[in-house]
């Protein structure tokens, strides 16, 4: 990471521990407790990804039958066996586009009850940009052990939606493209447009633009928020 990019801990978040740094991945690399997860599509990952990573088949985490949702509990937990993830295992996630893909293995373990998380900051670019180093091809870890408890309050159903729209209480950020916002791009839905009185700030604002991609400041991203009405006396809703 450049020598101008502020460390995670100086930065002001209120929970910094979800984020790491290169240093800190390549202090834990050889932890058997630590599994470092490429998020990235296949041909990305035999290029080039950080040793010892394993890298999701679907890195959607969708269900087989139904890819309109998250994959179901069985299903899920082998899924995350497979990468070598066991309940009291420590992941990283990473990507190598600006953290737009870590953040679902992010989200889907915590869906599970997996609180130990975490993203690292700058992803794949920070990682290359330092001259760490790097294995290509494929990769094998060993399997891990995965139960998965779903926490439904952390996911929004169609009635949740329906019942929520006009709410002064609820607030839906639309994360999307602004031409996917418009409507412009519909990507292949029936529907294109957004939900009824939602605000939108695409997710890329959150990320800097110039040199490695790491995450804003709280300041800067507090800002950003509440200039579109996404303040924390309300239930965010983000899709």
């Amino acid at each position: 990471m450049s020598d101008t990019t502020t460390p995670i801990e100086e930065r002001g978040y209120a929970n910094p521990e979800l984020l790491v740094s290169t240093s800190w991945v390549t202090a834990h690399i050889d932890d058997p407790n630590v599994r470092i997860v490429d998020c990235n599509f296949p041909g990305e990952f035999e290029d080039g990804h950080i040793p010892g990573a394993a890298q999701p088949k679907n890195n959607w985490y969708k269900g087989a039958d139904n890819k309109t949702f998250i994959a179901p509990p069985a299903e899920f937990e082998q899924m995350m066996s497979t990468l070598g993830i066991s309940n009291d295992s420590t992941v990283i996630a990473y990507d190598s586009d600006s953290n737009h893909l870590a953040p679902r293995l992010f989200w889907a373990l915590r869906y599970y009850g997996h609180e130990n998380v975490k993203i690292l900051d700058g992803g794949f670019a920070a990682w290359a940009a330092e001259n760490r180093p790097i294995e290509s091809g494929a990769s094998s870890v060993a399997a891990g052990s995965y139960k998965a408890t779903p926490h439904a309050e952390l996911i929004a159903l169609r009635e949740d939606i329906l019942g929520a729209i006009g709410s002064d209480d609820t607030l839906f950020w639309d994360v999307r493209t602004d031409e996917e916002w418009t409507g412009e791009n519909a990507r292949g839905t029936a529907q294109g447009g957004h939900l009824p009185g939602a605000t939108h700030l695409e997710w890329k604002s959150l990320i800097t633009e110039d040199g490695v991609p790491v995450f804003k400041s709280s300041d800067e991203i507090m800002s950003l928020l509440n200039g579109v009405g996404v303040t924390q006396d309300k239930n965010i809703v983000p899709y």
